[in-house]
């Protein structure tokens, strides 16, 4: 049977409760999200989307309302989905980390960063145009974004897959490999 076959049981007394993935735009937070929550039988929740279905186009929520505004509705929504009884697999939004009570729920659960390199990130963001942050120069934005909300990842991660980790059925063999030793770990207790 291969890895990408063997069902991952639901979290054990003391395991975390779901698995968050953070990091910057362009990152495969999405993506990798979905494949992992294959792997592990699990819900896959993209706070995006889940932004985008109550509430229409991130886009124009910025333009209509502000950052603040979609800051204030992203952190309520980031807290409805981590507060949820049933272990998930979820994909926040880049700048979720920018809320200190969203970064304070995100203690119980295992939270991995998937990092990503400028070089990487731009040609996966294309104009920028569908990422209000990003403004008129998506490069430079990008950039200042980025060093601005590195340190948040940083502080928030259990896990952090650099850049250079492979694909993405590699990241999810990391991310099943780090849930594998915490268990392991706390069986020994």
């Amino acid at each position: 049977m291969s890895t990408s076959e063997v069902p991952v049981p639901e979290p054990q007394e003391g395991e975390p409760r779901s698995i968050v993935l953070i990091g910057p735009m362009g990152s495969g937070k999405s993506t990798v999200g979905a494949a992992l929550a294959r792997r592990l039988a699990r819900p896959h929740v993209d706070s995006d989307h889940f932004f985008v279905a109550r509430h229409g186009p991130i886009g124009d929520f910025f333009r209509d309302h502000g950052e603040q505004a979609f800051r204030t509705e992203e952190e309520r929504l980031v807290a409805e989905l981590l507060d949820a009884p049933r272990p998930s697999v979820i994909s926040l939004g880049g700048g979720s980390v920018l809320s200190t009570a969203t970064r304070e729920r995100l203690r119980p659960h295992l939270v991995v960063m998937l990092d990503l390199t400028a070089e990487q990130a731009l040609p996966r963001l294309g104009d920028g145009s569908s990422r209000p942050v990003l403004g008129d120069d998506p490069a430079a934005r990008w950039a200042e974004t980025y060093a601005a909300r590195e340190p948040l990842y940083r502080q928030c991660a259990d896990v952090v897959l650099d850049p250079a980790d492979g694909t993405i059925e590699q990241r999810v063999d990391t991310i099943v490999a780090q849930l594998d030793r915490g268990r392991r770990a706390r069986s020994d207790d």
